[in-house]
């Protein structure tokens, strides 16, 4: 990444994290990002760039969650477009010149029985016509692009939808506790034609060893970049009120200092996982299921002890340490959730 642009632009971001914490998307930042080579990984390094990508992920949410997020949701869909025959889109998404999400929480729930497929695809003359609602993507706004996956009979197909304003209907039906700058909507999908050259593939499952590795192992950039953070704040707070936080799991010298140890070990597994990201294996994709599982257990652990640490601070609208607690659980709550990982998991156990 460009560093000077880079430092300029987490400093703009630094100084807006409260108005995006109440709904601001910072749509500028995102684009500027781009211009530091944020999104660029795919583009410079190929399939090899998915551990620049996790450190750019971890870099952005140590200053904000919910641009992290965004980021995460930027550098997934550069990874889809990557795998696709249209160059033309993969590069400009690449470089931040278009933004947009990822569109994958529904199908993969439904690929593990908690729900059903939200979006229907019916095969036409240079194409796919799609119906359905998906009930949340982020990092949208009209213009933008998400990757969607479709039921078509027995199939599945995967490709990129285009938010043109006179094809597809956002709608931001509710709102959140954090996160809610990250331009998140109802996609509503009514007789959408999704043409041939916005196709990925016919069917995900031929695909879906090479996307879903890299998209979730990229999810736990943001659970690392939080951790940082949180680290930082309970190093700060370790002395204040006369040494009270001793007292508290984490508070004291001690315990900081073992879980930037445990911080440290989770993020090289990252990055060495991060080193192969076309293993085809089972237990490739199960380590990198148990990773964003520890990573989120952690954080949740370490975000609670800082909110603590803060006290009564803390707990004023809109604190820092606040924003980082909400942030925390959607980092185990995202898809695949912990719960989610879980199930995976215990599936796996019992087949061994």
């Amino acid at each position: 990444m460009q560093n000077s642009l880079l430092e300029q632009t987490l400093r703009s971001l630094q100084a807006r994290l409260t108005h995006i914490h109440q709904g601001f998307y910072p749509k500028e930042i995102l684009e500027n990002l781009g211009k530091a080579g944020t999104y660029a990984s795919f583009l410079e390094q190929k399939e090899f760039g998915l551990e620049n990508a996790l450190q750019s992920i971890c870099a952005v949410s140590k200053v904000c969650g919910n641009t992290g997020f965004c980021v995460w949701c930027q550098n997934a869909l550069a990874w889809y477009l990557f795998h696709s025959e249209n160059k033309e889109l993969f590069i400009k998404a690449s470089l931040g010149e278009i933004l947009g999400g990822t569109g994958l929480s529904n199908p993969i729930k439904s690929f593990a029985q908690i729900e059903s497929i939200k979006i229907k695809a019916v095969k036409v003359a240079g194409g796919y016509v799609l119906n359905g609602t998906l009930p949340w993507v982020s990092n949208l706004d009209y213009g933008h692009y998400f990757g969607v996956i479709a039921k078509e009979e027995e199939n599945y197909i995967f490709g990129i939808a285009h938010c043109a304003i006179d094809k597809l209907e956002l709608q931001e039906n509710v709102h959140f506790i954090g996160l809610e700058g990250s331009g998140t909507f109802a996609v509503v999908f009514k007789d959408y034609f999704l043409e041939e050259a916005l196709v990925i593939s016919h069917s995900f499952s031929a695909i879906s060893q090479k996307i879903m590795p890299g998209f979730v192992l990229m999810q736990a950039g943001i659970a690392l970049g939080l951790l940082e953070n949180a680290i930082e704040i309970l190093e700060k707070l370790k002395d204040s009120k006369n040494g009270i936080n001793a007292y508290l799991s984490y508070g004291n010298l001690q315990n900081v200092l073992k879980v930037k140890e445990q911080h440290k070990t989770i993020q090289q597994e990252a990055l060495r996982l991060a080193k192969t990201p076309y293993d085809a294996r089972e237990d490739f994709f199960y380590a990198i299921l148990e990773l964003k599982s520890q990573a989120a257990t952690l954080l949740l652990e370490v975000a609670q002890i800082a909110m603590l640490s803060a006290g009564t601070k803390g707990y004023f609208k809109d604190s820092n340490v606040s924003k980082l607690l909400v942030e925390s659980y959607f980092a185990a709550i995202v898809t695949p959730s912990l719960k989610h990982i879980n199930k995976i998991l215990a599936k796996a156990k019992g087949k061994h």
